[in-house]
């Protein structure tokens, strides 16, 4: 089953949006968006802050957050 991830982001005081469909591969929308959300701050030379992260019309932004503050086991 694929999902459509959408992420509202600044990045050098421009505001960006980035979306693609993943597939899910027994992981949660949740962890999906958050794997797509670190590989676009890796291609980006300076700082991004997330805006908003929608995945098939539901706005998960705050679950991303929590991830991306949790520590790497």
């Amino acid at each position: 089953m694929n999902i459509l991830i959408q992420i509202s982001y600044t990045s050098n005081d421009n505001k960006v949006m980035h979306q693609g469909s993943f597939p899910l591969k027994r992981k949660t929308k949740e962890e999906v968006a958050f794997e797509f959300w670190s590989w676009i701050k890796k291609e980006h030379p300076y700082e991004c802050e997330i805006e908003k992260v929608i995945v098939d019309g539901e706005d998960i932004t705050e679950k991303v957050k929590e991830l991306a503050k949790a520590p790497l086991d």
